[in-house]
């Protein structure tokens, strides 16, 4: 999972650097507009919130397809470069094992744990693919999370109120851009 603005190429972010350099480059690129820096707060929150089982955050278990619904209708709402959801599929395509989000910079983010790349979820979901919606399609969105209105017996103080205000809070810390005309 990468931890800060210093590992992930997302716009505003610093480049990967080392020693007190890094260090002094990191502090003036990062802060309150650093994209990396606020998902990784709303993974923060969210896990907060919602919490862990057995060390798996319990956003994850359940309620992951309705996180990326939710994130990406107001991601997009705010931003030119889009987000679209993301299905980690066992190998021969029969289960959905995870739903998350694709970032513009090609890396993959949760409410649990935040960002990473494809060989880091790779390695999550050993033997899976990874399939991107690249235009929504709410019937596959709600098959593919086993239902949507579902209760969540794994995450059971789920609250859409609560992660959509999470969410909202984060986002608005980052600039605003036009959205393209493409949602």
């Amino acid at each position: 999972m990468l931890a800060g603005c210093g590992l992930v190429a997302l716009a505003g972010c610093a480049g990967r650097r080392t020693g007190t350099a890094a260090a002094e480059h990191t502090a003036a690129v990062r802060g309150p507009g650093c994209r990396a820096d606020v998902l990784n707060a709303l993974r923060n929150d969210i896990d907060a919130a919602y919490g862990f089982r057995n060390g798996a955050p319990r956003i994850n278990l359940g309620p992951c397809g309705r996180f990326a619904r939710d994130f990406r209708e107001r991601w997009n709402a705010r931003f030119r470069d889009r987000v679209d959801i993301a299905f980690v599929m066992a190998g021969d395509g029969s289960q959905c094992h995870h739903v998350l989000l694709k970032l513009p910079d090609g890396s993959f983010y949760d409410g649990g744990n935040g960002i990473m790349t494809a060989a880091a979820l790779a390695a999550l979901y050993p033997g899976s693919r990874i399939d991107v919606m690249t235009r929504f399609d709410p019937a596959l969105l709600d098959a593919r999370s086993y239902g949507l209105s579902r209760s969540y017996p794994e995450c059971p103080n789920y609250s859409d109120a609560t992660t959509d205000r999470l969410i909202d809070q984060r986002l608005a810390l980052l600039p605003a851009d036009a959205p393209a005309d493409d949602r």
